[in-house]
């Protein structure tokens, strides 16, 4: 299964949340079932996470530091199985693209911490978390 998390520069939450994601797909033993990627609408490619996205998660055991931006392209949205955005404008993004991949799209409704201070990347982050957390408890991803 191909886990696409998609926000708008790809360098504070869905960098996060993949940290987050893989971090949790790991603890449970689905990393040979399971991929994550993310990327964002309006990436420039190759470009580091924000300071301070590195920073927050580093306070919780991941290490995102090697993360480089990479822009969603049509090729990338018929390769997953579910997606990941973090605002309803990005699900109309893809939808007015790829209307069929509506079903698989999950809202997360985190705003943009770019240019915020900590606290607000801390919040994010923990909007994050918690949302994945939920999520694996709640779906069987190894039958997808």
């Amino acid at each position: 299964m191909k886990i696409l998390i998609i926000c708008t520069g790809n360098t504070c939450r869905s960098p996060m949340a993949e940290g987050i994601v893989k971090d949790i797909i790991e603890k449970k033993g689905l990393s040979s079932q399971i991929s994550v990627e993310s990327m964002g609408f309006g990436a420039y490619e190759g470009q580091s996470p924000t300071r301070n996205a590195v920073e927050v998660m580093k306070e919780i055991g991941i290490d995102i530091s090697k993360h480089k931006s990479k822009r969603v392209m049509l090729q990338d949205l018929v390769k997953a199985d579910i997606y990941y955005v973090m605002t309803p404008s990005h699900k109309h993004i893809i939808c007015d693209a790829m209307p069929e991949l509506e079903d698989r799209i999950r809202i997360l409704d985190v705003c943009d911490p770019f240019s915020g201070n900590m606290d607000i990347y801390r919040e994010s982050r923990d909007k994050i978390k918690a949302f994945f957390e939920k999520e694996f408890e709640e779906m069987d991803y190894t039958s997808k």
